[in-house]
C-alpha cells in the first residue's frame, strides 16, 4: 500500500546492484512482477489507495514518465514501510535490487534545463522591509500596510505561488513608497525638539513614603500598586516624523542568587501597565538588563523612528474619572512603561514582591526628533552636496545614476536614468513642485513601485553576477546586498567558488543572518503553530503569566513576555548556535547542550540558570531534553493544550524532520477524541485512544504508518515537559481549585499523587523497528534516517535559496549535495555554503 507520504523527491540509496548479480535487474523481469507480488493488492485494477495503480505501469523512469510516482516508491521501499509489516515481505535481497534498479533510472532520466520553473517573484514583506530600511537608512514598519503573505505549516513562502501581486499591492507599495521619501528627504531648517521627562527619585517625591512597602520608583514583577512609575510616562507632544530616544535612569534591587533583571520597555498610545488595556497594543522598543545597584544607577538609551507609532482618529481624545464633578478629558499622548520582566515561573503563585527582584527608575526622558547633523546622514545620502547643484538638470541626473543602481540592485542603462529624468521634470510640473526635494520625493516614490525594485532578479540572469549578489544577499540576509557584495559583483569575481564561500560564510557569520535564521526555522518547524494552541491554564496554571484583578482576571497577560515566545526564540537560537559551531545535522536530534534561561530551564526542570538571556547550557539524558524533539515550540504546538496529541506529533516528525507530505485527513473523519468517545478531562492511554481510532475503516491506512510516531512523544504534557507519569484510566482530574488545592504546590503535589501508571511510550514503527520513547526514537532516526534528515534539511535549504519549489530536475543537484556533505557528517553550515556554490544557485552557463 503506497501513500504520498514524500515530497517531489526521494532518497537516493546508495546502494548499487550486487556486484555478483547473474541477471541485471529490468522492469519487465523483476520489478513489474515485485509490484504484482505486494503491492498491486492495493494498488492494482480493484483498489488504488491514494489514486495510485502500480499494475498499469509499463515504463521506468528513463522514458521521462511518472517521474514523481517512481521517486516515491523509491522512498518507501528505502524507509522499509513497502510493503507494510502485515503483508508478505520480500527478501531483503530482492528488495535492494528493485530500489537500486529505480535509483539508477531515476538518475538516468531525461531532465531539460526548462523543467526549472520561473522565479520572478515579488519580495516577501520581511524582505521588502529589510530592504526599504538598507536603502533608506530607515527603519519604518511599512511591512505593517500590507497584505499578510500566505504562509503553509513546513513551506518556505518566498516562492512564486505564495507571492502573488495583486491591485491592493500596488496601492500599498505606493503609499509606503511616498511615506518613506517624507521621512527620508527633509525641507527647510532642522526641527526643535520636544523633552518630556518625569521622575520618580525620592528627591523627587513629596512627603515620606511608606517604608514597608514598595517605593513610588520601584517596579515589582506585579507593578506598582502605588501607582507611580508603573504608570510610565505620558509624552504630549511629538513630530510626525523623525527618530526618537528615550532616556532611562535605573537600577535594581536583587534578592540573594539573582543577577539580573530584564526592564521591559514599551510605547503605545495609552496606559499599557500591567492589567491595564490599551487602545491599541504597546511595542517593545528594548529590553534593558539591569544588573546595578541602587547606589550605582546606570542611564540606559533606546531608539526608534516615531512614524511606526501613528496617531489615529480613536486616539485624539480620551475619557477619563471625575474631579470635582467635572469630566476630565485627556489629550491624545504616547505612554512609555516599564515593566519588570523578571519570571521564574512561579508568577501565579503571586509570591511577595518585596521578595522578588524590583526595578528601581530614576526618571525617564522621551526627545523627538533627534538628528545628529542637518540634514540628517539619510537625506544627504540621496541628495548630496555637489556643485552641480547650480546646474539642476545635471544635479538630477546624478543623483538618479546613484541611487537607482542600489534600488534596482543592478547596473542601470542610460535610458532607464532618462526615463526617471523625465519623471521628475513632470511631477515638478505637474504637482507645482518648486524644490529638488519635493520633487525628487516623488521621482523616486516611483522608482520603488517599479517591478525592478519589487520583483526579484529574473530567471535569464545567466551569468549575472549582481543577480548572484542578490540571490546570495537574500538568501542569508533577506535584505539587499552590501556594497562589499556590490563591489564583488562589479569587478565580476563574486561567482569564483573560493570568493564565493568566503562571502556566504562572511554572511552567515554577521548579525544580519539572525533575520535568515528565524525565517528559515519558523516556516520549517511550522514554529508558529503554538500560537493557535489554547492552553488550559486550569491544569497548567504556572504555563503562562496572567491578569490577577478586574474584567480581564485569568487571561493572558499581553505585555509580558510569555514562555512560548521564550520557546521559539529557543528553537531558533538552538539551531543558530548548531550552524555557528557547523555541526553535523545528527545535532538536531541530539546535542549535548540547550538554549536556556531562567524561565525555560524552570519550566523544563534544569537546575543553576540564571538570568533572561539564552545561552548554551550543558545537559544530558538526565533532563530528558532531546534536541529539537523535545523543544517546548515543537511540544506545545502539536499538543491540544490539555493533552499531547500523538497524531499531531507524528505529522510534524514525518513532514519537518523526515521530508515526507503528509495528506490532510477527509474532512467526514472524526477526531481522535470523538473516535474513542472519551473526554478530555478523563484519564486513558494513548494507545487504547488510538486503538479505537484505528478501528474506523476511514482512519485505518494512514494512522498505521503515522500512529506509531507519535507513541514515543506521549511521556512530554501538553506544555513540553517530561511527565512519564499518568493517572489512571478513568481518574477524573481536577481542575486547580484554591478551596480544595491551598496553592499551585498543592495542586502540583495533587497531580503528582494521582500520577501513578507508567507511560507506555514504546512503538513499533512502520518498519518494524522498536523504540522507547523520544531517547529511543531520537537513537533510531540518527542511526537509520540520518540520511533522511539530511536530505529533508538539504532540501529545503536549497528550495529556500532558489526561493522555488524543488522539481525532478534538481534531484541531481540534491544528490550531490548530500554524497559531498556525507564523509563529515553533513555537517551545517558547510551545507548552507555548498548549496550557495551549486549550479542551480549560480546558475552557471557551465553546466
Amino acid at each position: 500500500m503506497l501513500q504520498p507520504l514524500r515530497r517531489g523527491a526521494a532518497v537516493l540509496i546508495a546502494s548499487a546492484l550486487p556486484a555478483q548479480s547473474p541477471e541485471p535487474t529490468t522492469l519487465a523481469g523483476d520489478v513489474q512482477p515485485f509490484f504484482a507480488a505486494h503491492c498491486v493488492r492495493c494498488h492494482g485494477v480493484d483498489r488504488q489507495k491514494a489514486d495510485i495503480r502500480l499494475d498499469a505501469l509499463r515504463s521506468g523512469p528513463r522514458a521521462g514518465e511518472r517521474f514523481e510516482l517512481w521517486e516515491r516508491i523509491l522512498d518507501v521501499l528505502q524507509s522499509g514501510e513497502m510493503p507494510p509489516e502485515d503483508e508478505p515481505q520480500p527478501d531483503d535481497a530482492l528488495r535492494e535490487r528493485v530500489a537500486a534498479w529505480v535509483a539508477t533510472e531515476l538518475d538516468a532520466a531525461p531532465r531539460a534545463e526548462e523543467q526549472a520553473p520561473a522565479t520572478t517573484r515579488r519580495l516577501t514583506n520581511r524582505e521588502y522591509r529589510n530592504t526599504m530600511r538598507d536603502l533608506l537608512g530607515v527603519d519604518l514598519a511599512l511591512d505593517e500596510n500590507l497584505p499578510e503573505d500566505p504562509a503553509l505549516p513546513y513551506r518556505a513562502n518566498n516562492t512564486p505561488a505564495f507571492l502573488l501581486m495583486g491591485l491592493e499591492h500596488l496601492d500599498r507599495y505606493a503609499e509606503n513608497a511616498r511615506r518613506a521619501m517624507a521621512s527620508v528627504i527633509v525641507e527647510g531648517p532642522p526641527p526643535e525638539a520636544k523633552i518630556t521627562r518625569s521622575a520618580w527619585s525620592a528627591a523627587d517625591q513629596r512627603g515620606m513614603p511608606d517604608p514597608t512597602a514598595m517605593q513610588p520608583d520601584e517596579l515589582g514583577v506585579f507593578g506598582n500598586r502605588n501607582r507611580t512609575v508603573a504608570n510610565g510616562m505620558r509624552v504630549f507632544e511629538w513630530p510626525e516624523t523623525g527618530t526618537f530616544r528615550i532616556r532611562i535612569q535605573a537600577s535594581a534591587i536583587l534578592p540573594e542568587g539573582q543577577t539580573e533583571l530584564p526592564l521591559r520597555i514599551m510605547l503605545g498610545h495609552d496606559i499599557v501597565g500591567v492589567g491595564a488595556s490599551g487602545l491599541d497594543p504597546a511595542e517593545e522598543i528594548g529590553t534593558l538588563r539591569l544588573r546595578g545597584r541602587v547606589d550605582a544607577p546606570r542611564v540606559f538609551e533606546l531608539t526608534g523612528r516615531i512614524e511606526n507609532f501613528p496617531s489615529k482618529p480613536e486616539h485624539r481624545y480620551r475619557r477619563g474619572g471625575r474631579i470635582d464633578g467635572r469630566l476630565v478629558i485627556t489629550p491624545p499622548h504616547f505612554t512609555v512603561t516599564p515593566i519588570n520582566a523578571f519570571d521564574d515561573g512561579t508568577l501565579n503563585d503571586r509570591p511577595d514582591p518585596l521578595t522578588m527582584p524590583r526595578a528601581v527608575v530614576d526618571w525617564i526622558e522621551f526627545e523627538a526628533p533627534v538628528y545628529d547633523a542637518w540634514p540628517p546622514a539619510h537625506h544627504a545620502r540621496i541628495l548630496f552636496d555637489s556643485p552641480l547643484r547650480h546646474d539642476p538638470d545635471a544635479y538630477v541626473r546624478a543623483v538618479l545614476t546613484r541611487f537607482l543602481p542600489r534600488a534596482f540592485r543592478r547596473p542601470v542603462l542610460r535610458d532607464e536614468v532618462a526615463r526617471y529624468e523625465q519623471v521628475y521634470r513632470m511631477v515638478r510640473a505637474r504637482l507645482g513642485l518648486e524644490t529638488v526635494e519635493g520633487a525628487m520625493r516623488e521621482t523616486l516614490a516611483t522608482a520603488l513601485t517599479s517591478p525592478d525594485f519589487l520583483l526579484h532578479s529574473a530567471p535569464d540572469g545567466g551569468e549575472d553576477p549582481h543577480a548572484l549578489a542578490c540571490r546570495l544577499s537574500y538568501f542569508l540576509w533577506g535584505t539587499m546586498p552590501d556594497e562589499e557584495l556590490f563591489e564583488l559583483a562589479r569587478r565580476g569575481t563574486l561567482a569564483e567558488p573560493t570568493t564565493l564561500a568566503a562571502q556566504a560564510r562572511r554572511l552567515l557569520a554577521s548579525p544580519r543572518a539572525a533575520d535568515f535564521l528565524a525565517n528559515f526555522c519558523t516556516q520549517w518547524l511550522a514554529l508558529d503553530k503554538q500560537r493557535a494552541v489554547p492552553i488550559n491554564l486550569e491544569r497548567f496554571p504556572r504555563f503562562l503569566h496572567t491578569i490577577e484583578r478586574g474584567e480581564r482576571r485569568g487571561q493572558e497577560e499581553p505585555n509580558r513576555p510569555t514562555i512560548r515566545e521564550a520557546m521559539k526564540a529557543e528553537t531558533i537560537a538552538f539551531v543558530s548556535e548548531l550552524v555557528r559551531r557547523n555541526a553535523g545535522v545528527a545535532s538536531l536530534l541530539d546535542a549535548d547542550f540547550a538554549m536556556l534561561n531562567r524561565r525555560l530551564a524552570a519550566h523544563y526542570g534544569v537546575d543553576g540558570v540564571n538570568g533572561h538571556e539564552l545561552r548554551p547550557v550543558p545537559i544530558d539524558d538526565t533532563h530528558h531534553l532531546h534536541g529539537l524533539l523535545t523543544q517546548g515550540s515543537i511540544l506545545v504546538g502539536t499538543s491540544t493544550g490539555t493533552a499531547p496529541h500523538a497524531v499531531y506529533r507524528a505529522v510534524w516528525l514525518r513532514e519537518a524532520i523526515l521530508g515526507d507530505e503528509v495528506a490532510p485527513p477527509p474532512a467526514d473523519v472524526p477526531a481522535l477524541e470523538e473516535s474513542a468517545g472519551e473526554a478530555a478531562d478523563i484519564a486513558a492511554t494513548l494507545k487504547d485512544l488510538l486503538r479505537a481510532h484505528r478501528s474506523k475503516e476511514s482512519c485505518r491506512d494512514c494512522h498505521a504508518r503515522l500512529d506509531p510516531w507519535g507513541v514515543p512523544f506521549e511521556q512530554y504534557d501538553a506544555t513540553g515537559r517530561f511527565a512519564p507519569l499518568v493517572p489512571a484510566p478513568g481518574v477524573r482530574v481536577e481542575r486547580f481549585d484554591a478551596s480544595r488545592h491551598g496553592d499551585l504546590d498543592g495542586y502540583r503535589a495533587y497531580l503528582d499523587q494521582i500520577a501513578t501508571d507508567p507511560i507506555d511510550a514504546t512503538s513499533r514503527l512502520p518498519d518494524g523497528a522498536v523504540v522507547d520513547g523520544v531517547h529511543g526514537l531520537k537513537r533510531y532516526l540518527i542511526e537509520h534516517r540520518l540520511r533522511d534528515l539530511a536530505e529533508n534539511v538539504t532540501r529545503r535549504l536549497l528550495a529556500y535559496a532558489l526561493g522555488r519549489d524543488l522539481t525532478a530536475a534538481d534531484r541531481p543537484c540534491v544528490q550531490r549535495l548530500l554524497g559531498d556533505a556525507a564523509t563529515g557528517g553533513y555537517k551545517l553550515q558547510d551545507l548552507i555554503v555548498a548549496v550557495c556554490l551549486t549550479e542551480a544557485f549560480t546558475r552557471r552557463s557551465d553546466r
